[in-house]
């Protein structure tokens, strides 16, 4: 009896040993220097998270993700070994797959964004724009690529995309850069700006570039044309190809051979390839069934295209042409 009795205390006080030894390293990991500004990051990170309110671009994600990388390492995989704290729980369940909350985010946005402006984006300059354009005007990621077809309202939904930044985001006028490849589309974007009262020019990329350079450069540039450009052409080929023996033979075999290639010689390769013959074949094939056979043509067709750069040589000198 007295030996079952001395177990059984011994027991008991190995027991009530192991569960004060545990409580106390819980409380002490809980106490820990490095968990206590790791959970402070946590923590910091669910307020933000918490507290946005605007479309989050991928380099506003990464920048996030990169802020808190620190506390993203150190609790990893560590929610049950910190379960008494569940600010870790909430913290590993949003950043160890913050790409994917970030996609899921956005796309509750672009959702609620949709129902709370029904009625603002159906009035877009008289017209009602379709769920794809409120989709494009509301996502206001770092980058966009649109693709859409003729007639599908692109201009209609830059012009969206202007007033809902300026009526809707409160962005200044003068930090949008509307940009157009010809002149004809820019025309027809500040028409349709000016109408609506909008305060924003659009420009074309020359225009841009152009008003960059007279505002920094006291020498002003001269704008060139189609009879500039025939000029500068001109000049090279005199100075740079003609004067060079080497690169003007280059130049006329270049011309003569391959500039305008007859499309009966496309039609030849392409039927091989699709034969799958190498490229030796094709050459060999060409060579024999077309040049062989149409050498008088062949040899005519190199010639009007060598005269090309005769008539350059002597632009200047017609007197002896007559």
């Amino acid at each position: 009896m007295n030996m079952a009795l001395i177990l059984t205390i011994v027991s008991v006080a190995a027991l009530l040993f192991f569960v004060v030894f545990h409580r106390l390293q819980e409380k002490k990991k809980y106490q820990n220097v490095d968990y206590l500004n790791h959970l402070r990051q946590a923590a910091e990170f669910i307020v933000l998270i918490e507290n946005l309110d605007d479309y989050l671009t991928w380099m506003e994600r990464d920048g996030i993700k990169y802020k808190y990388s620190s506390a993203g390492k150190f609790f990893k995989n560590k929610t049950n070994y910190y379960k008494n704290q569940e600010i870790v729980k909430k913290f590993n369940s949003i950043f160890e797959d913050f790409n994917y909350y970030t996609i899921k985010y956005n796309q509750d946005y672009v959702r609620a964004q949709k129902e709370k402006l029904q009625l603002y984006f159906d009035h877009i300059e008289g017209k009602k724009l379709d769920d794809q354009q409120r989709t494009a005007v509301i996502t206001d990621e770092y980058s966009n690529l649109i693709i859409a077809g003729a007639g599908s309202g692109k201009t209609l939904t830059i012009i969206g995309k202007v007033q809902y930044l300026l009526e809707q985001k409160n962005i200044q006028p003068d930090e949008i850069l509307l940009l157009s490849f010809t002149k004809k589309t820019v025309d027809e974007l500040n028409e349709r700006l000016q109408k609506l009262d909008l305060d924003i020019q659009a420009a074309t990329f020359h225009k841009l570039g152009y008003d960059l350079i007279k505002k920094f450069h006291a020498e002003i540039p001269a704008v060139t044309n189609e009879n500039t450009l025939s000029g500068v052409i001109k000049e090279y080929l005199k100075t740079d190809i003609l004067e060079n023996v080497e690169a003007l033979q280059s130049y006329i075999q270049y011309v003569a051979c391959y500039m305008n290639i007859p499309d009966v010689l496309f039609q030849f390769s392409n039927r091989f390839k699709m034969r799958n013959l190498r490229t030796e074949a094709i050459h060999q094939h060409i060579h024999q069934r077309f040049i062989k056979r149409n050498r008088c043509w062949f040899l005519l067709f190199s010639l009007m295209n060598a005269l090309l750069i005769l008539d350059i040589w002597y632009s200047e000198s017609t007197q002896l042409i007559g």
